[in-house]
């Protein structure tokens, strides 16, 4: 398992958690009149950093799971790269669609709840990475 994996994993990571609780709850602090605008500003600039890291991090976990034949550890980080793409496009990318059309606080607070589940499987795929890394190094 690659350094790399290592990286991305905790860097989107520590990234999900900022999104989580400051950045999402953050969205009902905008007036409404502003909103549209902040949110299609803040679509466009988050996707330029997240979604690199997210295709990496597949491929390297594609990767992982075929070079490591098989190993639960690494089929394990798969399925939690595979629980986030689909958590994403899925729940939380719908939930961004509306809002292009302007604050809803309740389509606000179901971004925040639904986005515990990449909050969850980044964290752990984190752990697993480490735990894989560190196992390698004793």
């Amino acid at each position: 398992m690659s350094y790399a994996n290592l990286s991305i994993s905790w860097g989107l990571m520590i990234l999900i958690w900022l999104v989580q609780l400051i950045i999402y709850p953050s969205f009902s602090r905008i007036s409404p009149e502003e909103f549209k605008a902040y949110h299609r500003w803040y679509v466009i600039r988050i996707s330029s950093v997240v979604l690199p890291l997210m295709v990496a991090e597949l491929i390297l976990s594609i990767w992982w799971v075929l070079s490591d034949d098989y190993s639960a550890i690494s089929v394990s980080a798969g399925l939690l790269v595979l629980i986030v793409w689909l958590s994403t496009f899925v729940l939380q990318v719908p939930i961004h669609n509306r809002l292009k059309a302007g604050r809803e606080d309740r389509e606000i607070r179901r971004l925040v709840a639904t986005n515990w589940i990449r909050a969850a499987a980044w964290s752990l795929k984190a752990v697993v990475v480490s735990i894989d890394r560190l196992s390698s190094i004793y």
